[in-house]
């Protein structure tokens, strides 16, 4: 019973936008359920309600700070732009990611592949943000660089 829910759950809380906030309430209610560890909320960010909330609103961050970066790209606001996105850009894939591993891993990956591939994933967006900060701090950051894709090669 308790994979059950815990399935309904994950169902539900990567479908929050579409569903009421009773929805992603009532899981919570039901007899046995333990609040998420920290620890465990890095790696499955698909199971938390508040991280899910925080991933919603990072759409629309990135909705806004994304023209917000190529207009301002060779002046000084550019790097403090640039270093948001470098953050935004990949916890975003973090957390959809984790939706889709949740959803495909068993399926095409066997029983218990699920924690690996969340392993794999936190790794991935770690080293995505790394690579994004020395981009931005030594290079000529995000932007600069989508920027240099147009530009005539000299």
């Amino acid at each position: 019973r308790e994979h059950i829910l815990r399935r309904a759950r994950q169902s539900v809380v990567c479908r929050s936008s579409m569903l009421s906030r009773a929805a992603l309430v009532a899981p919570r209610l039901s007899r046995g359920f333990r609040a998420a560890k920290p620890a465990q909320d890095v790696l499955a960010p698909d199971t938390s309600g508040p991280l899910m909330a925080q991933y919603h609103k990072l759409n629309w961050a990135l909705l806004g700070l994304t023209p917000v970066a190529f207009a301002v790209s060779p002046s000084l606001l550019a790097m403090p732009v640039d270093l948001a996105l470098g953050v935004a850009f990949p916890l975003h894939a973090h957390f959809a990611m984790n939706c889709v591993i949740a959803d495909y891993a068993e399926k095409f990956l066997g029983k218990g592949a699920k924690g690996p591939s969340r392993v794999a994933m936190l790794g991935l967006t770690g080293v995505t943000l790394l690579g994004f900060l020395r981009l931005n701090l030594t290079g000529e950051g995000i932007t600069g660089t989508v920027k240099r894709l147009w530009r005539k090669s000299t």
